[in-house]
C-alpha cells in the first residue's frame, strides 16, 4: 500500500474545527497528514503578518473580490505532498485536491444573489484537479445542488460524515446518575450560536423540569448571553467551560443527552454516543442523519430557520423567531426529557444503537478512513 502525503488547509486564520481532530489522531492506513503553513506566517495565533493579515481581509474583499483567496492560495506552501484538502473552503492549486464543505456558501463567498461571484465559484469548481467534493452530510449536498441547478458543474461528489473515537479508557463503565446534559459549542462562542444550537429553550424546559424532577441534576454545558437571566434551581447546573476528561467522566455518569439544535453538523452527538446516550435534538436540517428513532427522539421545532438554498439562517431575525416559539419549542423539549426520564428500558436501548452508529457504522472511524483512503487514491490516479 503507498504512502499519501496530504497537506491540509483550513485558511491562515481560521481555528482548527474539532471534527478535523480524527484526521490527525486517527489517519487512514499510509495517509501522512499535515497542517497547510504559509510564507511568512510562522505562527497562526501571534504572527503580525496574520494579525494584520486579519484585519484587513475583510475590507479588501469588498474591493477584490477573491482577495483572500488569491492571498491564501500564493501563500501557501506545497512542497513535498501528493494533494491538498481543503477544508470547508475553496482554493486554486496545481495539485491534485478534495474538499469538504457544510452547505454551498464558501464557493461563492457567501455572496449568494452576486452574478460575479456564482461565476468565480463556477470556475473554481471547473479546475482540472479538483478531483471531489466531500458533502460532510446529504443536506449539504442537497445546499449545492439548489445553488447550481442550472450550472453545467460536473463534479465527483461523496458525502462523507464528520466522525471522533473516544478510547476506551475514558469510558468505562460506571453507575448512572440523575442527570440531564446539554452540550453547546466548544467551536464558535457567540451568542447566535447559544440560539442555533437551542440554548434558550432549553434552559426554559430545564425550568419546567427542575420543578418536576427535584433529585435530577440538570447541567447546562456553554456559553449564555449576559442578558439571559437563569431562575436560580439547585438542580439547574450552568457551566461554561469544562476540560476534556471532565466532560468525558460527565457524559459517562449522565442519562439524556440533549442538544435541539437548528444546524449540523453537531460533534456532540457523536461523542454523546460513545457514552451510549439517548439524544434528544430537533428534527431540523441534518440532524435526522445523525439522531433516528432508534437512538434518540426527533423534536419538530416550531421554528423554520432554513432559506431558499438550504442553508441555516443566522440573524437577528432568527433569534426573535426562536424567542417567539420559545414556549412551545420548550414544552415539547420538556416532554421528551420527561419521557426518557421514566422510561429506563427505552433509554438502553438508544443508548446501546447510537453506540453502534459510532463504533460500527457510518460514524465509524474504520467506515471514514476506508472511504476516505480510496477517495485520495482515485484522486491521484
Amino acid at each position: 500500500m503507498k504512502k499519501i502525503k496530504v497537506l491540509f488547509d483550513y485558511k491562515i486564520t481560521k481555528k482548527f474545527h474539532s471534527l478535523y481532530n480524527s484526521y490527525f489522531e486517527y489517519p487512514p492506513q499510509k495517509i501522512i497528514y499535515s497542517k497547510a503553513k504559509f510564507k511568512g506566517i510562522s505562527k497562526r495565533t501571534y504572527s503580525p503578518l496574520r494579525t494584520m493579515y486579519k484585519f484587513l481581509k475583510t475590507p479588501l474583499n469588498k474591493i477584490f473580490p477573491g482577495f483572500e483567496r488569491k492571498v491564501k492560495d500564493s501563500l501557501r506552501k506545497e512542497k513535498n505532498v501528493d494533494l491538498i484538502h481543503f477544508a470547508n473552503h475553496i482554493g486554486k492549486t496545481n495539485k491534485p485536491f478534495v474538499m469538504d464543505y457544510e452547505h454551498v456558501s464558501p464557493f461563492i463567498r457567501s455572496d449568494f444573489y452576486n452574478e460575479k461571484a456564482k461565476k468565480e465559484g463556477e470556475k473554481l469548481l471547473s479546475q482540472k484537479n479538483l478531483k471531489f467534493l466531500l458533502p460532510i452530510h446529504n443536506e449539504a449536498l442537497k445546499s449545492f445542488k439548489l445553488y447550481f441547478k442550472d450550472s453545467n458543474l460536473k463534479v465527483n461528489q461523496k458525502v462523507l460524515y464528520p466522525v471522533t473515537f473516544i478510547p476506551e479508557n475514558e469510558r468505562k463503565k460506571v453507575e448512572k446518575e440523575e442527570i440531564v446534559i446539554f452540550g453547546g459549542s466548544s467551536n464558535i462562542k457567540n451568542d447566535i450560536s447559544f440560539y442555533i444550537k437551542g440554548g434558550y429553550e432549553t434552559l426554559f424546559a430545564f425550568e419546567k423540569l427542575a420543578k418536576e424532577f427535584p433529585r435530577t441534576k440538570f447541567i447546562y454545558l456553554g456559553q449564555v448571553p449576559s442578558s439571559i437571566k437563569i431562575k436560580k434551581y439547585k438542580n439547574i447546573i450552568v457551566k461554561e467551560v469544562i476540560p476534556l476528561k471532565k466532560l468525558y467522566e460527565l457524559l459517562n455518569k449522565s442519562k439524556i443527552f440533549l442538544q435541539p439544535c437548528y444546524a449540523t453538523p453537531a460533534m456532540m452527538f457523536l461523542i454523546a454516543m460513545f457514552f451510549k446516550l439517548p439524544i434528544i435534538t430537533y428534527d431540523s436540517w441534518a440532524n435526522k442523519e445523525y439522531v433516528d428513532s432508534k437512538s434518540g427522539l426527533l423534536i419538530k421545532p416550531e421554528t423554520k430557520i432554513m432559506d431558499k438554498f438550504n442553508i441555516p439562517i443566522t440573524s437577528q431575525k432568527t433569534i426573535i423567531k426562536i424567542k417567539k416559539d420559545v414556549q412551545k419549542n420548550s414544552l415539547n423539549i420538556r416532554n421528551a426529557v420527561k419521557y426518557l426520564l421514566d422510561n429506563e428500558s427505552k433509554r438502553k436501548k438508544m443508548g446501546e444503537e447510537g453506540f453502534k452508529k459510532v463504533t460500527k457504522g457510518k460514524f465509524s472511524i474504520e467506515k471514514r478512513n476506508k472511504k476516505m483512503r480510496k477517495i485520495y487514491e482515485e484522486s491521484l490516479k
